[in-house]
């Protein structure tokens, strides 16, 4: 039953119990404890996942009638909240309650059992009242390595699960508030990093100590009943507001097919299709017709439930908390044995691909149903970067070391606004990129560079969110894993918009012939991936793909950088909303200005000519534009890829040769 913005706080009172003022109290009550949960996790850990980028979530479950869901939630890494309640109805209906007190802490990272990857570690408290089992508290966090053949996890080209990390079913990791030593050797024998690992896992059980003693708190000033009155409260407002939001999509079914590139084994697209079944305030989301699960690991497992409905929670939803009332009007489907549900042993380390993807469909989906309401893509990558050794410099040597870059892309057009540049992709909304300070000062890495990339954001009325340039030089002998995609094609655009940058990777040698920090001047750059012209020039309209690259797609495993080598990745900007032709020439004036858009992309993708004096020549421009859209009339012309006109790579394909 869910509540009405229209109720009086009268029929509130009468619907659960309590005064309205108490009810809403109680509410933000919940949602603090897990913000302040999730606050003493960021704090307290010793890696870049939580304490940077916040890789991490923290929530609070209650017991009802339909198992355990999800109250209140605060998210670094959005998509942890969609999935907690997997991770914790799987759990406790596999755990013996009898055994269970308090003080005990349970660690779980098992895919099949609700988790994203390996890489993230769950722990989960039970919280009793008068003897009673009646909450849960679960926090979350991506530590830095977990054993497996690469650090960090992402180990592409892995098949199975035996050849990635430890895999942890429900374990206690505290028994009665005292840490279960076999478990903690357990974890920091097969690690790499261990006095990170250590850090973070003290960090994840002191915010679960932290949320225990204030639900507690809460539990004497208010009782039992009362709190139980306001979970309930809150999931049936956030499923109102959700119902809410759907409801102002007309019913009907939205077919949106998709693809990753590849899957770091076999060099062949998988597709990905998505039916959003819209009828009221409810909708379906069904995966049939995607591709069989494949031989590498960008499979997902149950996660896939729940991520598409990131998509609808921002488009339709943007301003109310998430719970599990969240996801009570969507149901999902997921056929076992395809790419969006692998069947165990199946490897399904890289998820991240997959999940920006699906998230990419339902904005389309969405963008279709809705017409000019609709919003682009965002990136659709997460170009990660997963980087380790063991530390050669003076004063560190034999140190062994983990690090993470997550560069950003941009978000799509829409149609009130431009995207938002420099963004993390939508399923890890919340989390940041690496303070690259900070890396620094723990790695034996120098960033080089780390900005907005020129011409990456899709052409629009409304443009997209531009992408990033990431530059990273190696100090020591460095290990570097790569998982990204859309380097086959960039982010769509929405309503006429055009299509932002797509993934691209070079390698820069130690000779310095590819140090300079100006990525349209690539000489002696090697290309790792994308699309190119013959002269090595990147081309996504005309160019092929993997033409003279080392590999066919942007998940490269295991590349040893030697020291004063370089990786340079652009990841691309969000696809543009609207006609380009359309979009006000002052403010096409002002991302020239800005340095965003050339003046040759500027000519090419909306029609702007400038005068001599740099302002835009509106006569010219107004006549350009008429003879752009006639030749777009007669198929001769169409809205150019986001991708920088002119480059100096004058000696690339001497290089690669």
């Amino acid at each position: 039953m869910t509540t009405s913005a229209m109720e009086t706080a009268v029929e509130v009172e009468q619907r659960y119990g309590f005064d309205l003022i108490d009810l809403e109290t109680v509410r933000y009550g919940l949602i603090e404890i897990a913000r302040e949960m999730n606050d003493t996790l960021t704090r307290g850990s010793f890696s870049p996942l939580a304490r940077d980028i916040r890789d991490c979530t923290s929530a609070v479950h209650m017991r009802t009638e339909n198992g355990w869901e999800m109250l209140a939630s605060h998210e670094g890494c959005v998509q942890h909240a969609f999935t907690s309640p997997h991770i914790v109805n799987f759990t406790m209906s596999e755990w013996d309650e009898s055994t269970l007190r308090e003080g005990d802490v349970i660690l779980v990272n098992d895919p099949w059992r609700g988790a994203i990857h390996f890489s993230d570690l769950n722990v989960l408290q039970p919280i009793f009242v008068d003897g009673r089992l009646e909450f849960v508290l679960h926090s979350t966090s991506h530590v830095a390595d977990l054993g497996g053949p690469i650090p960090g996890g992402f180990a592409n080209g892995a098949q199975t699960t035996f050849e990635e990390q430890l895999k942890i079913p429900p374990t206690l990791l505290y028994a009665g508030g005292v840490a279960v030593r076999p478990v903690f050797n357990h974890l920091l024998e097969n690690n790499r990093t261990p006095n990170l690992l250590l850090g973070d896992v003290r960090a994840l059980a002191g915010s679960l100590s932290v949320g225990a003693s204030r639900l507690n708190s809460l539990f004497e000033r208010y009782g039992l009943g009362h709190v139980r009155a306001s979970g309930e409260y809150a999931m049936d407002l956030a499923e109102a507001a959700m119902r809410r939001g759907i409801a102002t999509v007309p019913d009907g079914d939205y077919v949106i097919t998709d693809s990753l590139d590849e899957d770091a084994i076999v060099a062949e697209e998988i597709t990905l299709q998505m039916t959003l079944k819209v009828r009221g305030d409810s909708m379906e989301i069904d995966y049939s017709g995607s591709s069989r699960q494949p031989a590498g690991n960008v499979g997902t497992a149950w996660i896939e439930s729940t991520r598409a409905i990131i998509g609808t929670k921002f488009i339709l939803d943007p301003a109310s908390p998430v719970n599990s009332g969240t996801l009570r009007p969507i149901e999902a489907l997921l056929p076992p044995g395809s790419i969006v549900c692998v069947l165990p042993p199946s490897s399904c380390s890289s998820h991240t691909e997959t999940g920006s993807r699906v998230v990419n469909m339902m904005t389309q989906a969405l963008s279709e149903a809705m017409g000019a309401r609709g919003i682009a893509c965002d990136t659709g990558t997460s170009g990660v970067a997963v980087i380790g050794g063991v530390d050669e410099r003076p004063g560190h040597e034999g140190s062994p070391w983990g690090s993470f870059a997550v560069p950003g892309g941009g978000w799509g057009g829409t149609w009130t606004s431009d995207g938002v540049s420099a963004c993390i992709v939508s399923i890890a909304a919340n989390c940041r990129s690496a303070v690259n300070e900070h890396v620094e000062r723990e790695s034996p890495l120098v960033i080089w560079e780390h900005e907005l990339m020129p011409d990456s954001a899709g052409a629009g009325m409304h443009r997209g969110g531009a992408g990033a340039i990431f530059t990273i030089g190696a100090v020591s002998t460095t290990v570097i894993t790569i998982t990204g995609d859309r380097s086959r094609s960039g982010a769509p655009g929405s309503s006429g918009g055009g299509r932002g940058m797509p993934f691209y990777g070079w390698l820069l040698r130690g000779d310095g012939s590819g140090s300079t920090l100006d990525p349209r001047r690539a000489i002696g750059a090697e290309p790792l991936f994308g699309v190119f012209d013959e002269n090595g020039e990147p081309d996504p309209d005309k160019g092929t793909f993997g033409l003279g690259t080392t590999y066919m797609g942007g998940k490269v495993s295991q590349l040893v950088l030697q020291p004063g080598d370089g990786i340079r990745l652009i990841v691309g900007g969000g696809g543009g909303w609207g006609d380009p032709l359309e979009r006000d020439t002052e403010r096409v004036l002002t991302d020239i200005d800005d340095g965003l858009v050339s003046e040759s992309f500027a000519h090419a993708a909306y029609g702007v000519v400038l005068d001599a004096s740099g302002a835009v020549d509106e006569d010219a421009t107004a006549m350009r534009r008429r003879d752009l859209a006639r030749l777009r009339d007669q198929n001769k012309w169409s809205v150019p890829t986001a991708c920088p006109p002119a480059w100096n790579t004058a000696t690339i394909m001497e290089v690669a040769s």
